[in-house]
Formats: structure tokens, C-alpha cells, sequence
């Protein structure tokens, strides 16, 4: 069952019903902090929208990938679990990819791609969108991004 949706303006701009579950679910756990703790996003609370997850830690100036779903691995053609996306950047995807999470950590709150063509290698036949939302040990500062994307084939999706 997906949490029940908030009427909160960042929510509304989002199409995909399975994104913002996920939103509303990281609205509910940050009471007033820039986001939740880690330890507060379980399996049990993204149960119905795990396999469109994911979890980037920030590192210093770069971001690990720690925690990607069923789907997200099976988009990305691997599992990145450990990976510094530094070492992937080179390619217009891994560079978005990075100016994306940087400009979410940069701004401390929710923040969204799409619906947009993907940019990844053998994706190109997809449109996809994505939010990312800060997680906090501290209250204040980004510690990492819970993230979640949903796909579909270009040219067959309708906003919400």
C-alpha cells in the first residue's frame, strides 16, 4: 500500500505515483530537519516502492552509490553498490547524473528530472523521471540522497 499523499506543492509537480510515495513517506519521517536519518528509511517503509530506489552517500566532494533497487540495478545494466560516481564520470549520463545530486545537496531539499529522455547508453529508447531527497545524521547537513525513478518507453507516458 503507498503512503497517502501529502498536498505539498513539490509533490504535485511530480507525475509518477511511485516517486511521490516516496516523497511523502521522507516528508513524513523529517519533522522540520533538512531530511530523515539513514537508519529511518527501512525496507519495511519503502516496501512497495523499494525496487525504484536508491541511495547515494555523500562523500566529501563526491557520492557512493550504497543501496539501489531491483529496477534501478536492472536500468543501470549492474549493480554499482560501493562505487564512487566519480570514477563513472565521463559520459553525458554519469556527468548529469553528478551535476543532479549536486545541485539537491546544494539546495538542501527535494529535487526532480523529468519526465526526460535518459541519456544512458543503450537507454535512449526510455523517458525517465527522478527525485532525490536529503537525508541528515544532523538535522542540518546532507548526509545522503534517497532517491527513486520510475521509466517508461519514449513518447507513451502522461503527466499526472
Amino acid at each position: 500500500m503507498l503512503p497517502r499523499m501529502t498536498t505539498d506543492s513539490f509533490a504535485r509537480t511530480l507525475t509518477s505515483e511511485k516517486l511521490r510515495a516516496v516523497h511523502t513517506l521522507w516528508h513524513e519521517l523529517k519533522c522540520g530537519a533538512v531530511g530523515p536519518k539513514r537508519r529511518e528509511i527501512t525496507p519495511a517503509r519503502l516496501r512497495s516502492v523499494m525496487p525504484w530506489t536508491f541511495i547515494m552517500e555523500v562523500v566529501g566532494d563526491d557520492f557512493r552509490y550504497s543501496f539501489a533497487g531491483d529496477r534501478v540495478v536492472q536500468f543501470m545494466g549492474k549493480p554499482h553498490a560501493g562505487t564512487l560516481l566519480s570514477s563513472l564520470l565521463g559520459t553525458a549520463f554519469h556527468d548529469g547524473v553528478d551535476r543532479f545530486l549536486r545541485a539537491a545537496v546544494a539546495a538542501k531539499a527535494p529535487w526532480r528530472a523529468g519526465p526526460v529522455r535518459s541519456s544512458l547508453a543503450g537507454k535512449e529508447h526510455l523517458e525517465m523521471e527522478v527525485v532525490v531527497l536529503p537525508l541528515s545524521e544532523d538535522g542540518e547537513h546532507v548526509s545522503a540522497l534517497l532517491g527513486a525513478f520510475e521509466t517508461w518507453q519514449a513518447g507513451t507516458h502522461e503527466s499526472g
